[in-house]
């Protein structure tokens, strides 16, 4: 599949018909013999900031069969990196591994791995994925019962040499609205802030703490403005 322009994300025709029978397009997950998803990239990008790849992430993830269903839809999950040799940010193509637990709740699997083998050395910031009926994370989401400065991916907080930038992982959550905009929020796993994205800027929102992902909201801030 040829990779849309820059900056923006394109749908295939008749994206939302695909059902069961219909291998998705933009679903490339495969899992390795020890165990770990790998997703394939890119899907969409380059892009120049974080902020355009969340507002693009967001269209892409949450226009997936079931992915703004309320509770009986499902999950996806995409991988945010940065490729050192562009200076640019992209997003993988989706994972739909995942189903319910024993005590109904949904989950997800996240991808630990990209295969992108033509974009050289690149650097994975974080996961993202949709909810299909909440806007809010879950316990899970901000890292309850982990220990301080975990992430999917390694260290919560590195520094890389080649960028000589020191990089904070994040988790962003895609939520689509009943009037079908898109809404995004993000989870620093080092800082433990987390932020909506409003006309196209981060607004912090509250902070997480303790051990089991208490969300404490800062004054006056809530999950919409």
């Amino acid at each position: 599949m040829r990779r849309p322009p820059r900056g923006t994300v394109l749908l295939p025709l008749g994206l939302l018909l695909v059902g069961c029978a219909s291998p998705n397009p933009w679903v490339r997950v495969t899992r390795r013999a020890d165990g770990i998803l790998v997703v394939d990239g890119p899907a969409a990008g380059p892009f120049d900031t974080q902020e355009e790849l969340a507002r693009n992430a967001c269209e892409l993830v949450t226009a997936q069969p079931g992915a703004a269903t309320g509770r009986q839809g499902m999950e996806y999950c995409v991988l945010w990196y940065y490729v050192k040799e562009e200076g640019k940010y992209f997003i993988s193509y989706l994972s739909d591994v995942g189903g319910n637990r024993a005590s109904g709740r949904k989950y997800r699997e996240v991808p630990r791995a990209l295969n992108a083998p033509t974009q050289g050395d690149v650097l994975l910031l974080g996961p993202g994925h949709n909810h299909p009926h909440n806007r809010q994370f879950s316990p899970e989401d901000l890292g309850s019962g982990r220990s301080p400065g975990w992430s999917p991916q390694g260290p919560s907080r590195f520094h890389d040499p080649v960028t000589r930038r020191t990089w904070d992982r994040e988790l962003l959550v895609f939520f689509k609205e009943w009037d079908g905009n898109c809404t995004t929020y993000r989870y620093n796993y080092a800082t433990r802030v987390v932020s909506a994205l409003r006309d196209g800027a981060w607004v912090p929102i509250g902070k997480v703490e303790g051990e089991w992902g208490d969300l404490k909201m800062f004054e006056g801030q809530d999950w919409l403005p």
